[in-house]
């Protein structure tokens, strides 16, 4: 069955200083894909823990992670 993966703590921690660096409000406004204030507005209620937004803000992470790979 497997188990679920703690994405959300991952966010806050680990992976904490990562993905700042790709959902930073300047890099969010110049690549122009998505909606910087309502990116920033659910990664700081995702910090506060006033909502669990991890698997949302995953699908917009691993979109900049690819994007910064392969179109530099």
């Amino acid at each position: 069955m497997g188990f679920t993966v703690p994405l959300n703590d991952w966010l806050r921690n680990e992976l904490r200083e990562w993905a700042e660096n790709l959902l930073s409000e300047r890099r969010l406004c110049t690549e122009g894909m998505f909606e910087p204030a309502v990116v920033r507005r659910c990664w700081r209620e995702h910090l506060e823990r006033t909502h669990e937004w991890g698997a949302p803000l995953w699908g917009v992470l691993m979109f900049q992670a690819w994007k910064e790979r392969w179109l530099p």
